[in-house]
């Protein structure tokens, strides 16, 4: 278009009429890209289910175990659930009505009550295993137990012990975290299925006859959202469907309340109890190396306080982290019984934690990063007022951009469109400049810029802005390798559209060199296809387990379809360019500035369309915002990483979490 104006103020006639001859190409070339374009995405959407996309099909049940336990094993590890040993839990049995009858939990309709009392310790560790696998029952337990009792711990454990119990033909045990389905927009089946493709990378067809869900954190969802789950899982499931359901004893109650005759059919109701002190003192004793000390706090506790305090698995825990380093400053247990109750004495455990995890001086993480104490409690806090407001337990890094203002978040539209517009502008002054002179072709390129900043800004820099924070990164990793298929199976649909593409383009543009174009355009369109895996679907098999891996996987996502889409369109545009510029010019100078202009054009949009539409982009521009302000450090994903380490945060799958909910509401 400044060529054209150019030649307009010329008055050259001739030059006038080759220009037209120019855009007319262009024009031809774009239509036949989008074509080509459309060509191969018609073929991609249509594909076989057996590409490289599908090939975690393949691998059916057994695939799915192995990713459920890829998932959480690590997270056994790091969150030293076994280590040295399980600190022991133990339930009692709850009968109806907050159980169903017992002629529908039995399995063989007998109504005679059974007793599930038991205790998962070290003589008998395998202790809910056998109730879920108990011939007598249907497999149905509602596991209940107040704030801190481990009913997450229990069931991760159970997870994982299904797993290693596990044939070929048995269901597959998957924990699946009910905060993050809300029954108003998906139904059971739909969010299960979702759940397998986001957490566990599964997206092979499936019924839930072939899991064990291990539903988690029924408490942590809406009140209404409870009553609709509780109807929808009886409503879905057949009661010879085995399942564990996790919930507050509280909030499961008074779920049943707004529900009345309605309890989770054939299910039998298993309630956490408290650890006994002597349980509590031979644990931190063991654990802590301490034993001389805390069997003096024990002696001392004549009115019960600290017992009572440490007679959950979190506040047992908390203990242990908070008071292993006896070189520390009010680190010694005995000092618990300075604090007036109960209730005081877990507010100060939850205290504890931060200046515990993080020693003044500070020590540097296996980064190399050295975080303070005041720093950390500072970004803790303001991670924690996030989830506070948005009333989540999930931390998410992609989640993270709603800590912006909205009208910060609104700018990212404007703010790309003119960065974008200003970037093309450059592209374009650089070899104007060259060839109509400097100060020319720059004042050129700068007005183009601006024009095209505007343009993008009117047309979708705002839709940016809206949908800034909204999108999800893929769990499937991108894999780089070559296919077993041939070129030609492979990109038989995009080779015979060379010469139908051909054909049209000479049909609207009436040149010959039309043709030539189209061959190139259209081979150009196949090897960038070549080039990405991730253009065709082809994801690999494995599936990002964890926060890190899915923000790299995310960015390599951006980078490779920035990538490969930018030189697609930068070379055809760079060739039909020059090819065109060289009817008037000469083919040699017409190609080399036509690819020059193109490849710059060409990589600048599709890295910036890349940026943009992939959750990594959001992240860094929002990253500058909290760095202005000293809210998050920048190297953010370091700093989780090591709070997770230091047994701050616990992760779930993709996203981290507060060691308990009680951490994260002692924050705000």
């Amino acid at each position: 278009m400044v060529l054209y104006v150019l030649a307009r103020s010329l008055h050259d006639n001739d030059v006038l009429e080759g220009l037209d001859k120019v855009f007319s190409i262009i024009g031809g070339m774009s239509g036949l890209l989008g074509l080509a374009l459309t060509v191969r995405a018609v073929r991609s959407a249509d594909g076989p289910a057996g590409t490289r996309g599908g090939q975690a099909d393949s691998s059916g049940l057994d695939g799915l175990a192995t990713a459920v336990e890829q998932v959480w094993r690590p997270e056994l590890h790091r969150r030293r659930l076994a280590n040295p040993h399980p600190l022991p839990v133990a339930w009692t049995t709850i009968g109806p009505p907050i159980a169903d009858h017992w002629s529908n939990i039995r399995s063989d309709g007998d109504p005679t009550p059974l007793n599930l009392d038991d205790c998962l310790d070290l003589r008998s560790p395998d202790a809910l295993h056998q109730v879920l696998t108990d011939e007598r029952l249907r497999g149905r337990v509602i596991l209940l137990g107040e704030p801190g009792a481990g009913k997450t711990t229990l069931l991760l454990r159970e997870a994982l012990r299904l797993l290693r119990a596990r044939t070929p033909e048995d269901r597959v045990p998957v924990l699946l975290r009910l905060p993050t389905w809300n029954p108003d927009e998906q139904t059971l089946e739909q969010w299960i299925t979702a759940q397998l493709a986001t957490e566990y990378g599964h997206r092979s067809p499936i019924t839930t006859s072939q899991l064990l869900p291990l539903l988690d954190g029924l408490d942590e969802m809406p009140a209404p959202r409870r009553a609709r789950a509780v109807q929808a899982i009886n409503n879905t499931f057949d009661p010879d469907q085995p399942l564990v359901l996790t919930s507050r004893t509280t909030e499961y109650l008074d779920t049943l309340t707004g529900l009345p005759g309605t309890t989770m059919a054939a299910a039998a109701v298993l309630e956490l109890t408290t650890i006994a002190a002597d349980v509590a003192c031979a644990y931190l004793q063991r654990t802590t190396n301490r034993p001389g000390d805390w069997e003096a706090a024990f002696d001392r506790d004549t009115d019960g306080r600290l017992a009572s305090a440490l007679n959950a698995p979190l506040w047992v825990d908390l203990a242990r982290l908070t008071h292993t380093d006896p070189h520390q400053p009010d680190n010694q247990p005995g000092r618990l019984l300075d604090l007036p109750d109960t209730v005081t004495i877990r507010t100060h455990l939850l205290d504890r934690l931060i200046p515990a995890a993080y020693p003044d001086p500070p020590e540097p993480d296996p980064t190399g990063h050295t975080w303070h104490r005041a720093d950390a409690d500072r970004y803790l806090r303001n991670l924690a007022h996030h989830m506070h407001r948005r009333n989540t337990h999930d931390l998410a890094w992609w989640e993270l951009v709603h800590t912006l203002p909205r009208p910060i978040r609104l700018a990212f539209g404007p703010a790309f469109g003119l960065t974008l517009g200003s970037a093309i502008g450059l592209a374009f002054g650089l070899p104007l400049g060259v060839a109509l002179g400097h100060r020319l072709g720059l004042l050129l390129g700068l007005i183009l810029g601006l024009t095209s900043g505007i343009a993008f800004l009117a047309e979708g820099g705002f839709t940016f802005g809206l949908a800034f924070g909204n999108m999800t990164p893929s769990r499937r990793q991108i894999i780089w390798r070559w296919s077993s298929r041939s070129f030609l199976r492979r990109n038989g649909s995009g080779l015979v559209a060379i010469p139908v593409v051909g054909l049209v383009g000479w049909l609207v543009v009436g040149l010959s060199g039309a043709f030539v174009a189209a061959l190139v355009l259209v081979l150009i369109v196949l090897l960038a296809h070549e080039a990405s895996t991730s253009l065709n679907g082809g994801d690999a098999e494995i599936t990002a387990s964890d926060p890190l891996t899915l923000l790299r996987n995310d960015r390599r996502r951006a980078l490779a379809n920035g990538l490969a889409y930018g030189l697609a369109c930068g070379l055809t545009f760079g060739i039909a360019f020059g090819i065109a510029v060289g009817l008037l010019v000469g083919l040699t100078l017409g190609l080399t500035v036509g690819l020059m202009l193109g490849l710059t054009v060409g990589l600048t949009f599709g890295l910036s369309v890349g940026f943009v539409t992939a959750s990594w982009g959001p992240f860094q521009y929002a990253r500058l915002w909290w760095c202005m302000r000293k809210d998050l450090p920048w190297p953010l994903m370091a700093f989780l990483a090591d709070a997770h380490r230091r047994g701050v945060l616990r992760q779930a799958g993709g996203v981290y979490q507060f060691r308990h909910s009680l951490l994260r509401d002692r924050l705000i």
